[in-house]
């Protein structure tokens, strides 16, 4: 069947629009009909979304998820039906995306699906992991508390996201003002020098050499360089994109000194807090660890978390699976063991995840106080290096004037 949205008049001077799945046009505006509305309008959904990608800028921030999960919990909890509470959202939303999204969702829910399987549809908004927690608490008949959970993790993973973004920003911003500095003294400010120099008719230093001839180089093969850039980007995105290059690439990540410890530990504070979450919702290790397995962006660590899986399916314990690990530390084994033991696997997983986003942050703020004086240190020694090229023909003259 396809989806159709639709502009009809419910009464003389009201119009509705919605969603409405049909075989056709003609079997939309039957359908309309039959629910006593008067159809003026209907288009393809998926013509409607092509049309309107230039709202696509605006993209739905991880804010803005949590802040809908917190208010549909909160409505719930006040004892509103769920499209009551949809449409309440729906008409505080500020961002015209997310409305056309929720629009959906909302006609879904009219037209009798579940609401799980309503967000679904809307795969790039709602994970794997938030559509079986909210299908979990359906099916418990305890939607807002599910749905609390799942607002207090989304707001512990965007602060655990900001808290990495934070660290970094500053290194790389300096980095790429030094890089624009020395492009702009390389292809701006030497070559009107370089005039200069050679109508002195004198033989120039090494180094003032030297540095014209990048110059040169830089300004007779600049697009050719940024051409070359651009494609490398391209393929290391396809190679990225195909299961073996991406193994091979999330492995050689792992093995790299500094980073490899905190893109592990990053991953692991990840899987444990879904975990978590999804244990404490009702749902078993082993679906557990396939829906976490999802949110991870390593794939080393999610074919390890197969391994566990189908460990677990044969009659292992998570630990023991664990005991083989060589990516695992022995930490986690350890503090799985004591949840399996006093059965609060749930919380011994949070207190994996907590512990390591503390080691992440500690780490991150380390690397980038170690990062930042090592990118001025070369920005400055290269800088310092043009400066002084350029300024040794000048000091020449000065002292055969002299």
């Amino acid at each position: 069947m396809a989806r159709f949205i639709y502009t009809a008049k419910s009464k003389p001077k009201e119009e509705i629009k919605g969603f409405i799945e049909a075989e056709s046009e003609q079997d939309a505006v039957n359908k309309i009909s039959r629910k006593g509305y008067f159809p003026l309008s209907i288009k393809s959904a998926e013509d409607f979304y092509n049309r309107n990608n230039f709202l696509s800028f605006k993209r739905i921030s991880q804010k803005e998820i949590v802040l809908f999960t917190r208010q549909l919990s909160g409505l719930i909890s006040a004892g509103v039906n769920i499209i009551n509470s949809l449409n309440i959202i729906y008409k505080q939303t500020s961002n015209r995306y997310f409305k056309l999204k929720l629009n959906d969702i909302i006609s879904r829910v009219k037209d009798g699906k579940p609401f799980s399987e309503s967000l679904s549809s809307q795969k790039t908004l709602f994970s794997d992991l938030y559509c079986s927690m909210v299908r979990t608490g359906e099916a418990s008949g305890n939607l807002k508390d599910i749905l609390n959970r799942l607002s207090g993790f989304l707001e512990k993973d965007d602060d655990f996201r900001n808290t990495i973004l934070a660290a970094l920003t500053y290194p790389f911003f300096v980095l790429g003002v030094g890089i624009l500095t020395v492009l702009v003294l390389m292809i701006v400010v030497v070559p009107g020098l370089t005039t200069m120099f050679k109508d002195m008719g004198q033989v120039l230093p090494l180094p003032t050499r030297i540095l014209i001839s990048l110059s040169d180089f830089l300004r007779g093969y600049f697009l050719f360089l940024v051409g070359l850039i651009i494609a490398a980007v391209f393929l290391l995105k396809k190679i990225y994109r195909s299961p073996q290059g991406r193994l091979a690439l999330d492995k050689f990540k792992l093995k790299i000194s500094i980073l490899g410890q905190i893109i592990l530990k990053t991953e692991i504070s990840r899987l444990t807090r879904s975990l978590s979450l999804l244990i404490s919702g009702g749902i078993s290790i082993t679906s557990a660890l396939e829906i976490s397995a999802a949110s991870l962006g390593n794939k080393v660590l999610v074919a390890e978390t197969e391994k566990f899986k189908e460990q677990i399916k044969n009659g292992a314990s998570f630990s023991y699976a664990l005991e083989n690990s060589k990516i695992f530390p022995e930490f986690v084994r350890q503090i799985i063991i004591i949840g399996e033991e006093t059965g609060s696997l749930d919380k011994s997983l949070v207190l994996i995840a907590e512990e390591y986003e503390k080691e992440v942050d500690r780490s991150l703020k380390t690397f980038a106080r170690l990062l930042e004086p090592i990118i001025i240190l070369v920005i400055g020694l290269v800088v310092g290096f043009i400066v002084l090229s350029m300024l040794l023909p000048i000091f020449e003259i000065n002292f055969l004037v002299q």
